[in-house]
């Protein structure tokens, strides 16, 4: 075979490989009436064919796809015949989680503020945590402890401050906001 006849014969292969293809998208598109489902399946036509040819020969390739579109097709109906039927979904319906660059600042914070609160002095701690996380009135630490309303007060606002200091240092706004 001669230079010549090896480009005929490429140039004759692929044009039957494109008359396949269109051939293979009006079957298919005939079917469904859905593009893009349409495009898969030409496209999962093509990857058993090659998956098929690996191991064994295909005299037919043109009736060997047919019958693998037809029966993807039939998949396809199959499928959707028996899935729950579902509505489209907007595309601007906002997703309730958070991102996950929020979810990332604020554990970011959360580690930040849980070192803050270990160094911090045990009495300021043990006062901020049981006034602020437990939301137990000051009156009542300050008796507790046997201490003035004023002071527990104090210590929650130095806490506040440590809190704050501590988030600042590491280039953090207090609040949540960046």
């Amino acid at each position: 075979m001669n230079e010549f006849t090896a480009i005929a014969a490429r140039r004759h292969a692929e044009r039957d490989e494109i008359a396949l293809r269109a051939a293979l998208e009006r079957f298919v598109a005939g079917r469904l009436r859905d593009r893009a489902d349409g495009e898969d399946i030409v496209q999962e036509t093509y990857v058993r064919l090659y998956d098929y040819r690996r191991t064994r020969s295909v005299a037919d390739v043109g009736a060997f796809c047919f019958a693998v579109a037809r029966n993807l097709v039939n998949d396809h109906f199959r499928r959707h015949r028996t899935a729950p039927q579902s509505a489209e979904l907007a595309e601007d319906i906002a997703c309730p989680m958070p991102r996950a660059d929020t979810v990332l600042d604020y554990r970011q914070r959360v580690d930040i503020l849980v070192r803050a609160l270990k160094v911090m002095p045990p009495l300021r701690r043990e006062i901020f945590l049981r006034r602020r996380l437990d939301d137990i009135p000051a009156a009542t630490i300050a008796e507790d402890l046997a201490m003035s309303v004023a002071a527990v007060e104090k210590h929650v606002s130095r806490a506040l401050a440590d809190l704050r200091a501590a988030l600042e240092r590491r280039g953090l706004p207090p609040g949540g906001q960046r």
